[in-house]
């Protein structure tokens, strides 16, 4: 079972940002997820929240600001005030170049509108090329999913579930064309789990920070969890 790196290291580092990044590549985590947004001048930015104030010294909507303003930003010490660094919010290009060695990365796209979409999913593949079947690109919207497959068909696809889901998982992601699933750990049984496998699905999840629930959900076979904390994740499971 993979340790991926929520937003990088989440709960150790400035999440979404190149020095967070780092953080969790000295660790020799070569597993992460991140999150996609639109800028202002249709740039693909890493940050998770549509709006700046809660990971940055800005204010406003990410969609409001170009590439260039948001990278002037300081996206490392609101939420970790001791951070050595001073990283603005990166693009995806940024991101993409300095973990382009990594084994498994999760692009979770967060763009909602019809809009943005058609952005991402015109400048994702030549993004994506070099990573090939390394990178998946997830989301909870299905308008995305959906999109993605009709017209980026080569680029693998992961379905986001909310933990209130009372779907069939396994059904929506095969509509979808999905090669993997990250439902809610909550949402979690050995038997979805080997059902997943047996449509030839990986199972990853979210977010993962108790030592106890990374035992269970090893247990049941997942493939891969996401969690805030590598660092502890990395001790529970002897890795």
């Amino acid at each position: 079972m993979d340790i991926i790196g929520h937003r990088g290291a989440k709960g150790e580092a400035p999440e979404n940002t190149l020095s967070g990044f780092r953080y969790l590549m000295a660790m020799g985590i070569r597993q992460v997820e991140f999150d996609i947004h639109v800028s202002a001048d249709g740039q693909l930015i890493v940050i998770h929240d549509k709006t700046l104030e809660r990971t940055t010294n800005g204010i406003g909507f990410i969609k409001d600001k170009t590439q260039a303003e948001l990278a002037s930003l300081d996206a490392c010490h609101k939420t970790f005030p001791q951070w050595p660094n001073n990283d603005g919010v990166p693009s995806l290009a940024e991101v993409l170049t300095l973990l382009k060695d990594f084994d498994h990365l999760q692009l979770e796209v967060k763009t909602e509108s019809p809009e943005d979409c058609i952005i991402v999913a015109e400048q994702l593949p030549a993004l994506w090329q070099a990573f090939g079947s390394r990178a998946v690109t997830t989301s909870f919207n299905i308008d995305y999913l959906r999109l993605m497959q009709q017209t980026q068909p080569q680029i693998p696809r992961g379905l986001l579930v909310e933990e209130y889901f009372q779907g069939d998982i396994i059904a929506l992601a095969q509509e979808l064309g999905c090669t993997l699933i990250a439902p809610h750990h909550r949402l979690l049984s050995a038997e979805l789990v080997n059902r997943a496998h047996g449509f030839g699905l990986e199972v990853s999840t979210w977010t993962v920070d108790a030592p106890e629930r990374m035992l269970a959900l090893r247990e049941m076979g997942i493939d891969s969890l996401i969690t805030n904390v590598p660092t502890l994740a990395m001790k529970v499971l002897g890795v």
